[in-house]
């Protein structure tokens, strides 16, 4: 699942650097995390599947996850709190469907810029 590659960011949200500095409390918070993910990523729930898909196909598009089954990327920037804070096989269909729209709007604002950045260099 690529969670090794992002062990570090998972425990920069508990303010730690090794698990052995976790809590009993906060071990068990990251263990029900980890169990939860698993059963995300085996789930059958085609409503689930598909929006996974299409928020891979985004963060393709957006140039994060470029090598099939490479995970450290794509959760290294979905644990940035400004993107979603969780790792892909922790987000619901609602937290996908929602994710799905803020990488379109940023799309959208980088092509934006884009077209900006042209249209000021054919006027000089």
């Amino acid at each position: 699942m690529g969670i090794m590659d992002s062990k570090a960011t998972m425990l920069g949200a508990y303010g730690v650097e090794h698990t052995t500095d976790l809590t009993d409390e906060q071990l068990d918070e990251l263990v029900s995390r980890l169990v939860h993910m698993m059963n995300n990523r085996y789930s059958n729930n085609e409503e689930l599947k598909k929006w996974r898909s299409n928020v891979l196909t985004m963060l393709n598009k957006y140039g994060i996850y470029t090598t099939n089954n490479d995970w450290s990327k794509v959760n290294t920037f979905l644990l940035d709190e400004r993107i979603s804070g969780k790792m892909l096989y922790e987000l619901s269909v609602s937290e996908l469907i929602a994710l799905h729209r803020k990488l379109m709007a940023i799309m959208a604002k980088r092509q934006a810029i884009v077209d900006e950045e042209k249209r000021l260099a054919m006027e000089n």
